[in-house]
């Protein structure tokens, strides 16, 4: 290939990738093209069954008649004692003509008889086909053949050995016809009956194709037009009713819409706390500095840790949120999580074992996949397992549950044999902006940041009484495919 051809092969690759209207052109002059070549085919087919059905008959009739007619003259030499009744093969070069051949057996043909038409030339054949037909196993069927003619025309023969009686040795009978002046009027007329119907086929297809278009890519334009209304504001999202190969992508493009707005209501929400919380501590700060006296320095020193805390609490929500956009809802991680739990009991053990006797088990059927960051899962199973650990008595289950619906969630469940919460406790610790330290005074858990990582992951925590007596966490997460 010149570089010129593959800068231009380039060029369309380009195109058609950008464009589907080039892609439907394509297609159609691909399918025109392919109409072409199927008329030549069937043109060329059409030749060959003209050649059968209409030559073919009459050459073998007429050398059936010349074999027929054929036996020996007053010298003891081939004659024949009729002629065919078609005065063309009495004709100069008419396109008709027989000629009768002695066969030797060193391979060589004597030419007896040639039909007037012949004139002062022969009917050649080629040195191969004549040793073919010189051989004495060569079979007495007759054969067809597609020879040059003396005109060097396209000649159609038939060519058969006999033996004729009262004469010594075999002879090599022709008949041929040049196919041209039977079927060149019936060959034209089909030409341009082929060449009528694709051009036709040729136009429809080009007229489908500036239907498929204007009309089939139209609701492409719509979706657009919708799309930059929904950007203005003029549309909350987009409707369902578009052609079903256009559904997934409007539902993913409201999804996309849906999860924009959940995202801008979310960093408003953290706004609104942090503004809240901070309210109490700048005022404290204010009236320090209004008053212009010198106040308890513990006293400006919390206010001071308040703000600091309060501020780091919700750069930490921003960080895990921030972290699940770029992981585009964590297609691209793939953390297997049962070495991770296994290596997480481990820590607990070596953070408990001079504290208290807790027994950790982990029991798991198989491993999972988690479809997000190693960091997310460790900071929310150890949060859970931590404080199972410092809560319950001597005992903890950790266990790993496979997917058991279609919505490809695991389980990770963590059940300790502490004291547990209230099934009051459990419901104010499930509502939504709620913190299980606030819902059970004592317990010191802040699972306000853990429920939102799980939130930004689409999974779910729900806590409940376990069988060992104390809280048992149930974590889902999505697992990979």
């Amino acid at each position: 290939m010149t570089p010129a051809a593959g800068g231009v092969f380039v060029r369309f690759r380009k195109l058609i990738r950008r464009s589907l209207a080039a892609r439907l052109v394509t297609i159609a002059v691909v399918s025109v093209l392919g109409l072409v070549a199927v008329g030549v085919i069937a043109h060329a087919q059409f030749n060959r069954q003209l050649l059968r059905l209409l030559i073919d008959p009459e050459i073998q009739s007429v050398s059936t008649n010349l074999i027929g007619n054929a036996g020996p003259g007053l010298a003891g030499e081939l004659v024949l004692r009729d002629l065919p009744y078609d005065p063309r093969y009495l004709q100069p070069l008419s396109g008709r003509y027989y000629q009768v051949a002695r066969l030797d057996e060193d391979g060589t043909a004597l030419v007896q008889v040639i039909s007037p038409s012949l004139f002062d030339v022969g009917i050649e054949l080629d040195s191969n086909t004549l040793a073919q037909f010189s051989a004495l196993n060569a079979p007495p069927e007759p054969r067809f053949l597609t020879i040059n003619g003396p005109d060097d025309e396209p000649l159609r023969v038939i060519a058969q050995v006999v033996q004729i009686p009262e004469l010594e040795g075999r002879y090599l009978f022709l008949v041929g016809v040049e196919p041209r002046s039977i079927l060149a009027p019936a060959a034209n007329l089909v030409g341009l009956a082929f060449a009528v119907f694709v051009a036709f086929c040729a136009l429809m297809v080009a007229a489908v194709t500036v239907l498929q278009i204007r009309i089939g890519l139209e609701p492409l334009s719509e979706l657009r037009r919708n799309i930059a209304r929904v950007r203005r504001g003029d549309l909350e999202r987009l409707g369902d009713e578009y052609p079903a190969e256009l559904l997934p992508v409007t539902q993913e493009l409201n999804a996309l819409v849906d999860h924009n707005r959940e995202v801008v209501e979310r960093a408003r929400r953290h706004v609104g706390n942090l503004a809240h919380a901070l309210k109490t501590p700048i005022a404290v700060l204010k009236n320090a500095a209004h008053d212009g006296q010198q106040h308890d320095a513990v006293m400006i020193k919390a206010s001071i840790e308040e703000m600091e805390g309060f501020v780091e609490r919700q750069l930490r929500r921003a960080r895990v949120a921030a972290r699940a956009e770029a992981q585009g809802s964590t297609i691209a991680y793939r953390t297997p999580v049962l070495q991770n739990l296994e290596d997480l009991v481990f820590m607990m053990e070596q953070k408990y074992d001079t504290q208290k006797a807790v027994d950790i088990s982990i029991e798991a059927e198989g491993d999972v996949t988690f479809r997000g960051e190693r960091e997310d899962l460790l900071e929310m199973t150890a949060n859970l397992i931590d404080n199972a650990c410092k809560y319950g008595k001597s005992q903890v289950i950790v266990r790993l549950l496979p997917p058991f619906d279609s919505n490809g969630l695991f389980e990770i469940v963590v059940e300790d044999d502490g004291p547990g919460l209230s099934d009051a406790d459990i419901a104010r610790a499930m509502a939504r902006g709620a913190r299980l330290d606030e819902a059970a005074p004592g317990q010191g858990l802040g699972l306000s940041i853990l429920k939102e990582t799980v939130d930004l992951y689409a999974g779910g925590l729900v806590f409940e009484r376990g069988e060992l007596g104390g809280l048992k966490a149930r974590l889902r997460l999505p697992a990979t495919d």
